[in-house]
This record gives C-alpha cells, structure tokens and sequence, in this order.
C-alpha cells in the first residue's frame, strides 16, 4: 500500500508538472501573441500617419459673419480660399499628390480672394512646386495676397531639436535663476533631486510648445516672392491693401518668429470703420492690443498640432496664445474672430488626427441687431 500510494502521488506530481507546464507555455503563447498585436497595430498606426493621413487633403467649408455692423463688405459677401503651411523641399510624389487633390478641390469654384498664410517653403529646392500649387488653382476675382512664414525665411535642423531646446531651456533657466533658484547643469548633475526637479521643469517647458529646432541656414525669400508676385500674388508683410472696389481691408504682418513684425504700420492707412482682415503666419499675434481692430484673422503655423492623441489633444501647437482645443479652426476673440489653418504640408512627414486641407471661408456682413453672427460649417449662415 505504501508503494502504490508512494506511485499515486508521483504520477500526480508528474500530471500536475505536465500542466503546469502547458499553462506556462499557453501563457507565454499568449504574451507572445498579444505582443504581436501591438506591434501590428503599432506599425497600422504609424504606415497610416506616414503614407495616407498626410495625402487625405480634406476640403472645410465656413462661413463667417462680422461681429460689428461695418459698411463696404459685399451684401453677398466674399469667398475666401485660404491655404497655408504647404512645406515644400522639392519632394516630387508628395509634393505632386497634394497639387493634384488641391486642383481636384477647388475645380470650379468661384474664388474672390486667394490667401495663403506662410510656410510656403520648407526648403528653396521646393519652390518649382509651389509655383505649380499656385498654378494649379482657378484664378481669383479680386487677387491673391500672402504673408511670409518663419520657413520661408530659414530652414531648421529637426534632428537637433531636443538638444536645441534643452539649451532654450538651460538658457531661460540661467536668466531667471536667482530669483527662482535654478540650479546649473553642473549643480543638477551633483543633485539627484534638483536634477529630477530640472528634468520636470524641461517636460513643462516641452508641454507648453517649447520644441524648435536648431536653425541651420537661410531660404531665399526675395526669390520666393518675386516669382509668386510674377504669378499676380502679392505680399503683405507689414502692410495693407483695400480689396477692389470693397471698403474690405486685408492687412498683413511679417512672421513673429523670423521677420520683422510691425503691426501698428501695417494698420495705419487702415480706417476705423472699414472691415478688416488680418494675414498672420502665427497666431499668437492676438496678444497685440491692435489685432483687436481686426474682425478676421487668418493664420496657420501650428498645423493643428499635426500628431492628435486621446485624452492629450494636439501635441506640439507652436503657438502660446491659443489652447490647444483651438490649435486650428474657428474661435474668438471678443468681437475679433480667429481662424487657424491646419495646413498642407508637415515640418515631419506625419501627421495623425489633423489631416491636411484646403478651406473656403464665405464672409459676410453682419446682420443688424442680431445675436447670432459668428461661424457657421459648410456654408451655413448664423
């Protein structure tokens, strides 16, 4: 009896070894698997932000009516086909597929007025193609105007950007440090804490749109110029034009980053009174007492964070003003009205969540006496 029950226990030892063993190997079955679907899902997601997102150019309808009762603006309003950040460095199956879907998009269209918000340029060697974009579009009735972006005047070395950025920081840290009590890197690096506490302040820093890149040499923004104003457009970098026979003023100001922004002259031929348009590359020149005069801004710049991510929203906005539920597409600013374009083109060849676009806006007078002016999609009237 002794023995049997001595085999008994061995041969359930053994069964019990046996499934154990099986459950080990179902289980790592199971990881190896689940890790599988990850990465699948990982490289789904990155083949979408690489290869289609950044060609799925949409096409946004608005239609905006002016907050205050100001005379010169059509009755029927205006049609506004408002581009911007197009990012071109000369690379031929991009480049020619956005041409493509920008000509399929604004085939037929009845265009009053082309604007294009900056960055044309990511790199000189883009120009041919934006010249063909220019191209491709119906001419517009009363013209085509632009701003310069902080592209158009320097290319960037991305691939620096974290470095570039920690010596921003490192920099900022340094100038405020004796009345915050900033350590330096060498202080840092002999305290763990003050080191984590530095690292933390970095994150913030990045979090609050502080990512740049190194600049690493100039574009040639005369030549950009000349050749689109051979093609009719003309720019507006710290100036204002009244549009036609309209009472409707567009105004421009030179990049805030890059140029030489001189908002107070581009608004001094300007009356009070006349509808006012207000071309900006980046959007933070709301925090200027005289955008306040505009009843329009147009801008681009952030390319509506370009990567969008649950819970987070838009990544990297490049703006300081705007929130990032506003990083693109409609929003106000009392009785002045913003709109921010996502853009065409990409600083990096990816985007997520904030596919390109072309936008017509159909601006309207406002209608007297009445609470329901503001914006309204796809031609809708408020």
């Amino acid at each position: 009896m002794a023995a049997d029950t001595k085999r008994t226990g061995d041969t359930r030892k053994g069964l019990e070894s046996r499934s154990a063993g099986r459950d080990g190997g179902q289980r790592l079955t199971a990881l190896w698997a689940g890790l599988g679907v990850v990465a699948g899902l990982g490289a789904a997601l990155g083949g979408y932000a690489l290869l289609y997102e950044p060609f799925d150019v949409r096409t946004e309808r608005l239609a905006v009516r002016l907050l205050r009762d100001k005379a010169g603006l059509p009755r029927e309003g205006l049609n506004i086909l408002h581009l911007s950040d197009t990012h071109f460095r000369g690379a031929e199956r991009r480049e020619h597929a956005k041409i493509a879907q920008v000509r399929r998009a604004t085939a037929g269209e009845k265009i009053d007025v082309l604007i294009h918000t900056g960055d044309f340029l990511h790199k000189d060697s883009g120009l041919d193609n934006v010249l063909a974009l220019i191209d491709s579009i119906p001419k517009p009735r009363l013209g085509a105007f632009a701003v310069s972006g902080n592209h158009d005047h320097v290319f960037y070395n991305l691939r620096r950007a974290p470095l570039y950025s920690w010596r921003l920081f490192h920099a900022r840290e340094s100038e405020n440090g004796a009345g915050s009590g900033a350590r330096s890197t060498s202080e840092s690096a002999e305290n763990g804490i003050a080191g984590l506490r530095a690292l933390l302040r970095f994150g913030r820093f990045l979090f609050q749109n502080r990512f740049d890149g190194e600049p690493a040499g100039v574009n040639d923004i005369g030549r950009l110029r000349r050749q689109l104003e051979e093609r009719g457009m003309q720019f507006l970098d710290n100036r204002s034009v009244r549009l036609g026979e309209t009472g409707v003023y567009l105004v421009g100001i030179e990049d805030l980053m890059e140029g030489r922004p001189d908002l107070d002259r581009s608004l001094e031929r300007v009356p009070d009174e006349a509808p006012t348009i207000l071309l900006s590359h980046n959007p933070d020149i709301i925090e200027a007492a005289a955008a306040g005069r505009a009843d329009l801004i147009l801008a681009g710049h952030t390319h509506g964070g370009q990567i969008v991510l649950p819970l987070i929203g838009p990544t990297y906005t490049q703006t300081k003003q705007l929130s990032r539920s506003e990083a693109s597409g409609y929003s106000r600013r009392g009785r002045t009205q913003v709109y921010v374009h996502r853009g065409l083109g990409e600083s990096v060849p990816v985007r997520f969540g904030a596919p390109p676009h072309v936008t017509f806006i159909r601006l309207l007078p406002a209608r007297p006496q009445s609470g329901a002016d503001g914006a309204g999609r796809n031609g809708d009237r408020k």
